[in-house]
């Protein structure tokens, strides 16, 4: 300030220039306006770019996310239907399946029937109940199924045993191996041969001939012969030994039983 009071000559020439430098660029401004627009533009792109690049990738990420949880979900739901059909599909062979087994059960023994007649119902074993751990046990189907006490029990192979009890969602079952379960019955080969068997504490099965001259052999196949609780023609089992009783006269018979019951896991209830 000083300087300016001491050479006021000076600084108003100077300031004087100052102003006409002013007005000659702003009356350069229009022309040089778009130059000056393009540099800035040109810095502002150097500035902007990775700001740019950044936000296109986390775009791509947010778009790549939202893509990935819309294609999980359409192969859960492909994952979902693939599951029901299989299910269908099971259903729909355990069905067939129980057929069959009636199917081939009544062509091995002569058993005539018609689809008519009963209703089958297939069930999975849940537990043995019984002191010789297979001759009495508990299915996961019971009244809401149809199944009542006194129903039959079949498997594949052969007699299983007949219903004792039921309630909603399960059956108790007591099998031909319980002690004082008694069948009678007839041998396959020559039907006016019969004679009863029943289980026992060892879970096997054993009778007699009712004709102490029955001409019954070991290897027969004995089936139900429709006198009492079972239908006829299902199969019990093959005899194993044969021997005559002297005090009784009848021929007594030990039985190997069609169905393996230490095994078993799903049985079949007849309606």
């Amino acid at each position: 300030m000083r300087w300016i009071r001491e050479h006021k000559i000076i600084a108003g020439l100077l300031a004087l220039l100052l102003v006409l430098i002013l007005i000659f660029l702003l009356s350069l401004g229009d022309r040089q306006n778009n130059s000056v627009t393009g540099s800035i533009n040109k810095a502002m792109s150097y500035v902007s770019g990775p700001f740019t690049a950044v936000t296109r990738t986390v775009r791509d990420t947010v778009s790549g996310i939202f893509s990935y949880k819309s294609l999980q979900a359409q192969v859960e739901e492909l994952t979902a239907e693939k599951e029901e059909l299989e299910r269908e599909l099971a259903q729909s062979a355990l069905k067939k399946s129980e057929l069959e087994e009636l199917r081939e059960l009544s062509g091995l023994l002569n058993y005539d029937y018609t689809e008519e007649d009963f209703q089958v119902v297939t069930a999975d074993i849940t537990s043995f109940d019984g002191s010789n751990w297979t001759n009495i046990f508990t299915i996961d189907k019971g009244t809401e199924a149809g199944i009542e006490a006194g129903d039959v029990v079949i498997n594949g192979d052969g007699l299983i045993g007949k219903i004792s009890q039921a309630g909603d969602g399960w059956a108790q079952v007591v099998s031909i191996i319980d002690d004082g379960a008694k069948v009678s019955f007839m041998v396959a080969r020559d039907r006016k041969l019969l004679g009863v068997v029943e289980g026992n504490q060892q879970a096997q099965i054993a009778g007699y001939m009712l004709k102490g001259n029955a001409t019954a052999a070991e290897g027969d196949i004995i089936i139900t012969s429709g006198m009492g609780t079972y239908p006829a023609g299902l199969e019990i089992g093959t005899i194993k030994t044969i021997t005559y009783n002297s005090d009784t006269l009848l021929k007594e018979i030990t039985v190997e039983p069609a169905a393996d019951f230490r095994s078993l896991k799903k049985v079949s209830v007849i309606l």
